[in-house]
């Protein structure tokens, strides 16, 4: 299992400016301060980027021995929606962020679908996902799901997609706190994480006691535990103060929980 850098934990650091941390930044802070192996980047912070960008960016990875593993589309498309038109530009800018996931050396690509829990609405988005998927099995990208609430909101319905897309490289991003949000937390994991080459591991608040109490951490643990989980695990910071502790305190956490059951 490997434990990797949600970039996005650095959201408000990067886009502002105002903490002298930049995109680039990011991957020595990974290796060299938190001791993580890769990272997971969202198209936001890509915004206006070229192709010297991109370049620049993952040769800052590969110096810092911190590959780009995924690129995270950063807004929802609506390809379980009526709407051609509409339909027609999320496909366009899908493919781009692929190109970019494949520009930067990235093993996947990550994106969440709109559309209501419905039959037609699953057929509609599967329709229109198997050229993308196509695109980046030539990419030799995976294509991955982040289920959002609506059509996958469910880890039923956001693996019946993923079947209904169809091929060898299409799969899921479960997220812990949307597992946690969820009936059965053990369960929903347990359905996603198996087509999960990376999950998400959100943390939101820390007490003083270092205990993370906006949900069971070790609930979620034991959903990647229960079917053997071996891939990527995205430390992702999204509570408030200072995100490299808050990241460090993730680690430690999860390094007990999920590292320690293969030893």
């Amino acid at each position: 299992m490997l434990l990797v850098l949600a970039a996005s934990s650095y959201r408000k650091d990067v886009l502002s400016g105002s903490a002298g941390v930049t995109l680039a930044d990011l991957p020595r802070i990974a290796h060299e301060e938190l001791g993580l192996r890769g990272l997971v980047a969202p198209t936001d912070f890509l915004r206006g980027a070229d192709l010297r960008d991109l370049d620049a960016f993952r040769d800052a990875s590969d110096k810092a021995s911190c590959p780009v593993l995924t690129l995270i589309e950063s807004e929802a498309h609506p390809l379980g929606i009526e709407g051609v038109e509409q339909a027609m530009t999320s496909i366009d800018r899908l493919d781009r962020v692929l190109t970019a996931a494949h520009r930067l050396g990235c093993s996947s690509a990550a994106m969440s679908i709109a559309g209501p829990a419905t039959d037609v609405a699953m057929e509609l988005a599967a329709k229109r996902m198997r050229p993308l998927a196509t695109r980046a099995e030539r990419l030799d990208l995976s294509l991955l799901i982040a289920p959002m609430k609506g059509l996958t909101e469910t880890p039923e319905r956001a693996t019946d997609l993923i079947k209904k897309v169809g091929g060898f490289r299409i799969g899921s991003m479960p997220d812990f706190q949307a597992a946690a949000a969820s009936e059965d937390p053990v369960a929903y994991l347990r359905r996603l994480s198996p087509y999960a080459p990376v999950v998400s591991a959100s943390t939101v608040k820390f007490n003083k006691a270092g205990v993370h109490d906006a949900y069971d951490l070790e609930v979620c643990a034991e959903g990647l535990r229960s079917v053997g989980y071996d891939g990527a695990v995205a430390l992702d910071y999204r509570g408030s103060g200072d995100v490299t502790k808050g990241l460090a305190r993730s680690k430690e956490l999860f390094e007990r929980l999920l590292m320690g059951a293969e030893s």
